[in-house]
């Protein structure tokens, strides 16, 4: 699957195309040619991924925000099964699972516990969304300058820079999300779909005849519901590309502009996704495959190195889940870059004459004119 973007300029220009009609230096060089962007060409995915594999300081700091949450959040469990399990049980018992008399020992505890960590995941996630804005914008600063060196600079002046910007996506993303869950997982889904399209006798799937039916029926609403949170987390990239690339602060505008962008350019603004899409599901799933493996080994004998390894795997996870997310926007900015015709302005020297390098004189008003 090829997700090539074909500009429709050539690669390379001369630079005497840009020189003025008659003009030629003396003695000069053969005039060199401007060298294409080392950051486009070839597949906009695998380039995406090359590109943000080079920016090491950003990736591995965005992806150790995550782990920090989660070391957090794993204080309060690792500290409630040092303090209650000690020497009151053998050796290995709740190494795997927790048996049966634990969660019945532990019950009040283990549930203020997860109480706990609901409240303060909930915190975390809030956190995690606004952090997740800020790089959008750090992202998107260094993708879209093509300049090398103190890369860490410009993203969180990036971040600084689209982060009230960004964060009105957020809330369009949130309440398109919202409108989602209502539309798919309400009453109206349930009277237009389930009982006028499959004819659901009041939408109930007890009244089925076949529990393969009624199963089918829910991996069509939850598949609906996937492409519905796909399609908004596409739009939204989308959107806070252009408005980084056209320095618009209308989210609005931008945001009905995205939309119809995607709605006529299907294919190469959603190839390169989908390709990202499936590097990022191979690698998630390879080492997911892997760790279920050494997890269903794991016994009373095992050592503190299978367990190192089980975190060093999900680490793993963590960071190329942050890559393939700036990748992303790199793909994201090599598509706007084609698609999108950026805001016009207006040329100073436009309807003037004058050598190159010197003054240039206006033309058409009336203490100006030009004579042969």
């Amino acid at each position: 699957m090829s997700d090539e973007i074909h500009d429709e300029a050539p690669a390379q220009e001369p630079i005497a195309k840009y020189i003025p009609p008659g003009y030629e230096a003396a003695h000069s060089d053969p005039a060199p040619t401007l060298e294409p962007d080392g950051e486009r060409g070839g597949w906009a995915s695998w380039t995406a991924l090359r590109v943000t594999l080079g920016r090491v300081p950003l990736w591995f700091l965005v992806g150790c925000v995550p782990l920090v949450f989660g070391v957090i959040a794993a204080q309060g469990w690792v500290s409630f099964f040092e303090r209650n399990i000690g020497g009151a049980y053998a050796p290995g018992e709740q190494l795997g699972w927790l048996t049966a008399p634990f969660r019945t020992d532990h019950a009040a505890g283990l549930g203020e516990l997860r109480a706990a960590t609901g409240i303060m995941a909930a915190v975390m996630t809030v956190l995690a969304m606004l952090i997740g804005v800020f790089c959008a914008g750090g992202w998107l600063q260094v993708f879209l300058e093509r300049t090398s060196g103190h890369s860490v600079d410009r993203f969180f002046h990036g971040g600084a820079r689209y982060f009230w910007r960004f964060f009105r996506v957020l809330i369009g993303v949130l309440l398109f999300l919202a409108l989602g869950k209502y539309l798919i997982y309400g009453d109206l889904w349930s009277t237009y779909v389930w009982e006028g399209l499959f004819e659901v006798k009041g939408a109930n799937f007890e009244n089925l005849q076949s529990e393969a039916t009624a199963r089918r029926l829910t991996w069509l609403q939850d598949g609906t519901m996937a492409l519905w949170f796909a399609g908004v987390m596409v739009w939204a990239d989308y959107l806070r590309t252009r408005l980084a690339f056209l320095g618009s602060r209308s989210v609005l505008w931008q945001g009905i502009a995205t939309f119809f962008m995607l709605l006529v350019r299907p294919i190469t603004t959603l190839r390169p996704m989908l390709v990202l899409l499936v590097f990022e599901l191979l690698v998630l799933v390879g080492l997911g495959w892997i760790s279920a493996g050494i997890n269903h080994g794991v016994d009373a004998g095992t050592g503190m190195a299978t367990v190192w390894l089980l975190a060093g795997l999900s680490v793993l996870g963590v960071f190329w889940k942050a890559i393939v997310n700036a990748a992303r926007y790199h793909a994201a900015v090599q598509v706007v870059r084609v698609v999108v015709e950026p805001l016009g302005v207006e040329d100073p020297w436009e309807n003037t004459v004058g050598g190159p390098g010197g003054p240039r004189y206006p033309v058409g008003q009336e203490e100006y004119a030009v004579s042969i």
